[in-house]
């Protein structure tokens, strides 16, 4: 015997004097927790949800490009992908020397930070990838992981040894710097400046608040040993002033997992991925909420808007999804 709902009941009992409406069923590829009211203004209860691919070894580092594609980067395929609305997803970069992280300088050129070429790498007229950066005291770097670029045109970028030591991710090779570093490298003076962060061990992701008075990194020195718990898997801010850094603090612990990528909304809140989905905190650290996406990890995330909706681009283990969200990001 069919179950009757307490909608069908009533449809039932009343007739036409009622209209009765299913309450729409939440995507299953993605579940939305929400631990304040503001979260419900960032996205909506039953958001669009899209699925670009499920082809994926390691999707990581997407960005928007200036023509409306998505780029993003399978890290351990070695290549860089794309996406256009109307178009199948398609090789972007077929030898990519294991590119990681993504972000556009003020010209829109496509700046990567290369595992492989242990470098910071950017994406010239024509193709043709420019090395920028690739040494630090005349000692190569360690893989650099992910980029992010200021609103001076300054390339801050982070150091950890995640591809020099996976086989998966980079060609190996010997560590020459004697630790996990975040830098800043400024293309007009092609300076790199080593930033003073002690409080953070394995610098991952970074994101500056909208008026980049902030700089958040992502410290995911569990990655080096997920079992170990004693191992700091949190976000610590920063105030910058004078592109130096000052006044570090921990702005949030992310479990279950560690944080990878991060990203700032236009309203200043810290989005983080997670082993279990994206994790939403408010400039002064609260949880807001947390978008569960049903996959084996989430690495990171990006925000993309067109004339009339914001979008919510994930990259997670396998897929890349795209959902809608009332809010776009923050700078670049």
């Amino acid at each position: 015997m069919a179950r009757l709902t307490r909608c069908s009941t009533l449809a039932l009992l009343l007739g036409p004097l009622i209209g009765c409406t299913a309450a729409p069923e939440q995507d299953p590829r993605v579940e939305l927790i929400a631990d304040s009211p503001s979260f419900n203004e960032l996205i909506a209860a039953n958001p669009r949800v899209e699925s670009i691919t499920t082809d994926a070894v390691w999707a990581e580092g997407p960005v928007c490009l200036a023509d409306g594609r998505l780029i993003w980067s399978d890290v351990k395929r070695n290549s860089v992908m794309s996406w256009k609305e109307g178009q199948d997803v398609q090789t972007w970069l077929a030898k990519s020397d294991f590119q990681n992280g993504h972000a556009l300088d003020h010209d829109g050129r496509v700046i990567a930070a290369s595992h492989g070429q242990r470098a910071i790498v950017r994406r010239e007229a024509g193709g043709r990838w420019r090395v920028l950066v690739d040494r630090y005291q005349g000692k190569r770097l360690n893989s650099p992981n992910d980029v992010v670029v200021a609103a001076d045109g300054g390339i801050w970028f982070s150091d950890p040894t995640f591809g020099l030591f996976n086989e998966k991710e980079g060609y190996g090779g010997t560590q020459e710097q004697d630790g996990e570093y975040v830098y800043r490298y400024d293309p007009l003076t092609n300076s790199l400046t080593r930033m003073a962060t002690p409080e953070v061990h394995a610098p991952n992701g970074l994101a500056f608040s909208p008026d980049g008075d902030r700089l958040y990194i992502a410290d995911s020195q569990q990655a080096h040993d997920f079992n170990d718990e004693s191992l700091a898997h949190h976000i610590v801010v920063y105030d910058v002033k004078d592109n130096a850094l000052s006044g570090a603090r921990v702005f949030a612990e992310i479990s279950p997992g560690i944080p990878d990528g991060i990203k700032v909304d236009e309203n200043g809140n810290v989005w983080s991925s997670s082993k279990e989905g994206l994790q939403v905190f408010s400039p002064q650290g609260e949880r807001l909420g947390m978008i569960r996406v049903a996959s084996s990890d989430t690495g990171n995330l990006t925000f993309c808007s067109t004339d009339d909706q914001h979008w919510l681009y994930i990259t997670a283990a396998n897929q890349v999804l795209r959902i809608a969200s009332k809010v776009g990001g923050a700078g670049r």
